[in-house]
């Protein structure tokens, strides 16, 4: 990703992001405005997990989190922000149309996972420390 504001953005977002489980990242896509839209078009979400070891081996699940929206608005400029309660594709979200860094932005702050997604991230049960959670591209062996 070679736009500054745009790895600004997803910086103050994980700042504003606090996990109810142990995890590692917070999933992001985006689409550049095209021709008729003058948007950015931004969706964050909790990485999915695969489950490595136990009873739920191979099974995938997702965090909980907390959103301070407060601390988030200090640094976006909100035309709008709403929020939508689920629908039959898209997951439940938290949405938030301003500027940030002088970029126009449609943010869509996912509450679950999308459902294409797919894990990023592993929860390593196969251990005596507890669950290890560890980014699922890094190649390491459990």
């Amino acid at each position: 990703m070679s736009e500054k504001w745009l790895e600004e953005l997803q910086k103050n977002i994980g700042t504003c992001w606090e996990w109810h489980s142990p995890a590692v990242q917070i999933g992001f896509r985006y689409a550049k405005p095209d021709q008729d839209d003058e948007f950015w078009e931004i969706w964050a979400y909790p990485a999915v997990q695969e489950i490595f070891g136990g009873q739920k081996d191979g099974e995938t699940v997702w965090s909980g989190f907390n959103f301070d929206v407060l601390e988030f608005l200090t640094d976006f400029e909100p035309e709008e922000v709403s929020l939508s309660t689920r629908r039959h594709v898209d997951p439940s979200e938290l949405t938030f149309e301003g500027r940030f860094r002088g970029q126009n932005v449609f943010l869509h702050l996912c509450l679950e996972p999308p459902q294409d997604a797919e894990a990023t991230e592993i929860v390593d049960f196969s251990g005596s420390r507890g669950p290890v959670v560890r980014d699922k591209e890094d190649g390491t062996e459990p």
